[in-house]
């Protein structure tokens, strides 16, 4: 009694915590942590989560907060700096915003969250797109300049813990949204790696974004959601990747419905764990289904507690097992949100 398991203490690394975390967790309490609207499990000080947040051009959906210019009018300054300090201020003000919930024992909900599916690198191309207005241009090099100091000014600079957790999205080739749950683009390696990729890289490799959201679409046959070659071989193995993969909303399962890649959420489940996928925004496929894909052996222990400790690792690095004394971020004050400074 009394004694510190070492998934409580901060001296070790988040991957050390969250592996030992990990091992006290029963198999359908994994399962709850790879939804984004994941429930608390009480007995292991875990509190309810939910992954699910936007800033874009500052905190959305929360009120009396600091709005700035749309990314693309952003790219137009051509000013990372700037974009860098506007993004510092956005995650200051959600930061702040949720300290204040904490504070009044409110639970975390859709839009009050520590982990931001932003920003969007997808490459402007075709402006019949009504999401241009999210991305910062067409030029690759710039987006992924501007896309890595939104990463990084959302994130912090405290070599432990993190402000807010960074998504770069769609990956890859999302560019359209008439047929986005559909569409099977066929591009070359060459043209991924000189085009598609470079934002995303940047954002990986210099900005250390924690996350990532796979695209609707297919690439070449084969959907983004459960892509091994995009989600093993370039993103953690070229890459270094080291954070947690997020489909977008409904990705696993439109692999069944829309793509028709596969017959059974079962398999879906299983192709995209596999592949690399951490965490579901749909709560659909990774819940019943994943823990069915078990049962009938398709799914390992190795490849949930895989999935499990990538999104553990990252509620490490936020701080939400350690006290506030030790997390900066866990300090910033309210007066912050819409303050003369950030105006």
């Amino acid at each position: 009694w009394g004694q510190t398991l070492p998934y409580q203490n901060p001296e070790l690394s988040p991957a050390e915590r969250a592996k030992d975390l990990v091992k006290r967790l029963t198999l359908e309490e994994k399962a709850l942590l790879m939804c984004d609207d994941s429930e608390a499990i009480p007995r292991l000080g875990i509190k309810k989560f939910n992954w699910w947040s936007e800033a874009l051009h500052g905190v959305a959906n929360q009120g009396n907060v600091t709005v700035f210019p749309e990314p693309v009018g952003m790219a137009a300054s051509f000013n990372d700096k700037l974009v860098f300090e506007i993004f510092n201020a956005v995650s200051d003000e959600m930061r702040a915003k949720h300290n204040e919930r904490v504070r009044n024992g409110l639970e975390d909900v859709r839009f009050h969250s520590l982990s931001v599916w932003t920003p969007n690198v997808n490459i402007f191309r075709d402006p019949r797109w009504g999401r241009n207005e999210e991305t910062y241009g067409e030029d690759p090099f710039l987006s992924g300049v501007m896309g890595t100091a939104f990463v990084k000014g959302l994130q912090g600079e405290d070599p432990r813990y993190l402000k807010i957790v960074s998504t770069p999205k769609h990956f890859v080739a999302n560019n359209e949204e008439h047929n986005r749950f559909i569409c099977n683009p066929q591009i070359s390696e060459k043209q991924l790696r000189e085009y598609y990729f470079p934002a995303f890289e940047m954002c990986v490799k210099k900005g250390k974004a924690a996350s990532i959201m796979t695209a609707y679409n297919a690439l070449n046959d084969v959907p983004c959601t459960l892509n091994a070659w995009l989600l093993q071989k370039v993103l953690r193995q070229d890459w270094g990747f080291r954070g947690y993969v997020v489909s977008d909303c409904g990705g696993p399962s439109l692999l069944v419905n829309a793509h028709k890649y596969v017959k059974t959420k079962e398999t879906a489940a299983t192709l995209s764990i596999k592949a690399g996928l951490d965490l579901e925004c749909g709560d659909d496929v990774y819940d019943e289904y994943l823990l069915n894909a078990y049962k009938q052996y398709m799914v390992s222990d190795a490849d949930i507690d895989s999935a499990a400790c990538h999104v553990l690792a990252a509620r490490m690095k936020l701080g939400m097992f350690d006290s506030k004394e030790r997390n900066p971020y866990a300090r910033i004050s309210p007066s912050v949100i819409g303050s003369k400074d950030h105006q």
